[in-house]
């Protein structure tokens, strides 16, 4: 007798909620609120998210009202609607842990990527200012070989020398950039 009283009062409630008395919605809400938000507390761990989702469950509950069906069980239509709040919180919080961990990646990549711009740049600069420490006629077969890009006989023909001269000149260019090169490089390293 007295679960057939309960179901008569909900479904009293449904029908007064479903034509728009707010004060069916309150009764409703003060009697179902602390189940739907321990529901959802106890999925999600955290109280923030289960007092959101249960206040957008009581929101959808009464956006929804004209589609209420006063003869179902309003408990199972309440649980409905949190389980689906419930997962796409999930679902968010999954993909928030996805993203935040690509960024990190993706900084870390980042980072790598400028600190090799940075260790490129001091090396040029560096064998920039090598290069002008060359002596001028070294330094114009060295520049004629590695920036214009000169094979040794084009270098010969245009300088009016030899071959084995530019040869020389290159063999004894790459040897004092490579002697004065260490030094810097192993200050990058430390």
């Amino acid at each position: 007798m007295l679960k057939k009283k309960r179901i008569h009062i909900d479904q009293d409630m449904l029908l007064r909620l479903k034509s728009g008395d707010q004060g069916a919605f309150k009764f409703i809400f003060n009697k179902y609120y602390n189940r739907i938000y321990t529901f959802a507390l106890n999925t999600l761990y955290d109280k923030t998210f289960a007092e959101d989702i249960a206040q957008s469950v009581f929101l959808t509950l009464w956006e929804h009202r004209h589609e209420i069906n006063e003869e179902k069980n309003i408990v199972s239509f309440l649980y409905t609607i949190t389980k689906n709040y419930v997962y796409r919180q999930t679902e968010r919080l999954l993909l928030k842990l996805k993203y935040e961990e690509y960024i990190k990646d993706n900084q870390e990549i980042a980072i790598i990527a400028i600190e090799d711009d940075v260790n490129k740049g001091f090396i040029e600069d560096i064998l920039s200012k090598l290069i002008e420490e060359l002596p001028p006629a070294r330094r114009k077969i060295f520049l004629l070989s590695r920036k214009q890009y000169l094979t040794n006989r084009e270098i010969a023909k245009r300088l009016s020398i030899s071959e084995k001269t530019v040869e020389t000149q290159i063999r004894r260019s790459l040897l004092f950039l490579k002697e004065k090169m260490q030094y810097y490089l192993t200050l990058l390293l430390l």
